[in-house]
């Protein structure tokens, strides 16, 4: 612990660089108010890296005396990481280590406190059980990837699914139930934030069966300020990178015309016709979308995003024009997160053919009909 005095001065300057925080990793506890009562009082210490005395944690015969007072050589922290440091595990906490932390929480404050105050963003969940397992999505794990281009617009997120369902989707009635529920929450819960217009951008982190993000696409389809995050497994993020792509989608035509029409998406894996016509039967064209080799985490950059935007919308003008507004077109998706939801949000309303969206699932020996998305 320190002896020394530290300057107001340079008291001031650590508060505004650590921007009120515990700096040491993972920590980021709030030191102005308490946790529990929301009472703002000052439960901050500030530890010295280098020890202000040479028999003190990290001391230095020289460097002890020349530091003590510097601001590269002191940390923000609270009292339970400030014990830590300085008695509990000392050698755990070389200098070295502790710099690191400094450098990387006084940067992501800069980085943080640097974004322009109109850019703030809802974030808005959404999550529905696949299979056997119910996705799990909060706000603390979510928000650091709205950085650096948008900060939280409030302290908690906009959820639209529905809590502690004990439905599956390999019941008949999950599908009508998660359906109501999203438009319900989705009417309740965004729409009035467009009517007031205070808010502009909306941040969307999704998680649950294609048809379900088809619908939620369709929903969100005329706000113009959104951000669709990709659970990308490798690496790790929520956030699609500025690269350029490599990938191409595949666009096959059925040879013949049939009464009954369907569009294989083929991305994430790839979908037999055999299983299409399964369903639909031999009196059925079939047009597929797809990449040269699908699998589940090919997507990792927003270029890939938007020119799958653009195919699946001239897709769907290219079907209609064989058909009419009024035909079912059978969709059979295997696909990630953000394009189910691009999907819906290019389809028009007033203009498109209705789509009937398939699932598929082992309980139900393939796929079946989870619901339908009519035009009006």
């Amino acid at each position: 612990m320190s002896v020394s005095y530290i300057p107001v001065k340079t008291k001031m300057l650590l508060w505004g660089k650590a921007a009120g925080r515990c700096q040491y990793k993972g920590c980021n506890k709030c030191l102005y108010e308490d946790g529990l009562t929301k009472a703002e009082f000052n439960t901050a210490y500030i530890a010295h890296i280098v020890a202000d005395k040479p028999n003190g944690p990290r001391g230095d015969a020289i460097r002890s005396d020349q530091l003590k007072h510097s601001l590269s050589n002191l940390m923000l922290m609270c009292d339970a990481h400030h014990r830590l440091i300085d008695k509990v595990d000392v050698a755990g906490h070389p200098e070295s280590v502790l710099l690191a932390m400094k450098k990387a929480h006084e940067d992501r404050m800069a980085l943080i406190s640097g974004i322009s105050e109109d850019m703030a963003s809802e974030i808005v969940i959404y999550k529905a059980n696949i299979g056997k397992h119910s996705p799990v999505l909060t706000y603390e794990a979510l928000s650091p990837f709205l950085l650096p281009t948008h900060y939280p617009a409030q302290k908690r997120a906009i959820d639209l699914g529905l809590a502690n369902s004990p439905f599956r989707d390999k019941d008949a009635r999950f599908w009508a139930v998660e359906e109501e529920n999203l438009v319900t929450q989705f009417n309740e819960q965004i729409r009035p934030k467009l009517r007031s217009g205070n808010t502009t951008h909306f941040s969307i982190f999704a998680f649950a069966p294609m048809p379900l993000l088809m619908k939620l696409g369709v929903l969100i389809n005329d706000i113009q300020r959104v951000k669709l995050h990709q659970p990308v497994r490798t690496p790790a993020t929520w956030n699609l990178t500025d690269e350029l792509s490599d990938i191409k989608y595949v666009i096959k035509r059925p040879r013949k015309k049939h009464s009954k029409v369907a569009l294989n998406i083929s991305l994430s894996a790839t979908i037999n016709d055999k299983r299409i016509t399964d369903v639909l039967g031999d009196d059925c064209s079939i047009y597929t979308i797809t990449i040269k080799e699908p699998f589940n985490d090919f997507l990792k950059t927003k270029k890939t995003l938007d020119e799958f935007s653009i195919a699946i919308r001239k897709l769907f003008d290219a079907i209609k024009s064989k058909y009419n507004a009024q035909t079912p077109l059978h969709i059979f998706p295997a696909m990630p997160v953000t394009t189910a939801i691009e999907l819906g949000r290019v389809w028009m309303p007033k203009a498109d053919m209705p789509l009937v969206i398939y699932d598929e699932n082992t309980a139900n020996s393939g796929f079946f009909e989870a619901l339908q998305i009519i035009n009006k």
